[in-house]
């Protein structure tokens, strides 16, 4: 995505390409997205998309919808809904949707009370890093010195004809692919296990108790939380952007290479 205003976007009607990709199958839309649209583009890609995994049942009753950006598109998400959509393609009722930001992309809000949004906190997730649409970006990125000059034909032509080879390439390595990652989920899965049952032992059964009732209450309650945010430890810390150890007070601290450098410099000034 080429930024707002350079020299590879200036005249264009399109500046970049929205994208879906579902975690275990193929890239399933892309929309091009522009200036002045906003959201209205996304929201038509992501409403489209999910069509297809709600076509055989319409009764889905949850939807993870990973987004760069989930922390500002989810926000309005519904009263855009009840504005705007036409009826027929609004969504059920009675499916949940639960908004999150890619392991990558997370860090880099260094928002406060940001793991509402984090795949670390969220059950069911495993260690999927929804990460999927820049792996497709990747290779593909160099297109746009190609699509930027044509037409929108000729333009959903070449990207149509690259993705659906990308599409074809997954879905002949899905099986060795699914083999690959299942051995390496059971192995973890035994060794987080055990870990768990240890670390458990080791506590009190009040403590361990009273932890798991707060981690429910927080995972459960509905978008916007207003429940206790147990991942969140108040408190000053010099770093921007602090991780919290599940269940723990330990702090691992993430450092920017920005904020290396600073410390570097600083350190080698003191010795002059």
């Amino acid at each position: 995505m080429w930024k707002d205003g350079d020299d590879f976007t200036i005249g264009c009607w399109e500046f970049a390409e929205g994208r879906t990709v579902c975690r275990s199958s193929p890239v399933r839309m892309t929309t091009p997205t522009h200036y002045y649209t906003r959201y209205a583009n996304m929201d038509y890609t992501f409403r489209a998309s999910v069509k297809a995994a709600l076509s055989p049942s319409p009764l889905v009753p949850l939807l993870l919808i990973s987004y760069d950006i989930a922390c500002q598109w989810f926000t309005n998400l519904f009263s855009r809904m009840d504005n705007h959509w036409p009826e027929h393609i609004k969504l059920p009722t009675t499916t949940k949707i639960i908004p999150a930001i890619p392991k990558l992309h997370e860090p880099m809000h260094e928002a406060a009370n940001h793991q509402v949004y984090s795949l670390n906190y969220i059950p069911g997730v495993g260690l999927s890093n929804c990460e999927c649409p820049e792996r497709v970006w990747g290779p593909h990125n160099i297109l746009g010195n190609s699509t930027k000059t044509q037409g929108p034909g000729s333009c959903q032509d070449v990207l149509d004809d690259h993705f659906s080879f990308w599409n074809w390439q997954k879905y002949i390595g899905l099986g060795k692919a699914s083999a690959r990652k299942y051995k390496v989920a059971v192995a973890e899965r035994n060794i987080q296990t055990e870990g768990h049952r240890g670390f458990t032992a080791s506590l009190e059964e009040a403590t361990v108790a009273k932890w798991e009732t707060t981690c429910i209450d927080w995972e459960q309650d509905e978008l916007p939380k207003t429940k206790p945010n147990p991942y969140h430890i108040e408190g000053t810390c010099r770093y921007s952007n602090v991780r919290y150890l599940h269940l723990t007070d330990i702090l691992l601290i993430a450092t920017t290479e920005a904020q290396v450098r600073k410390e570097l410099a600083a350190e080698e000034e003191r010795h002059l």
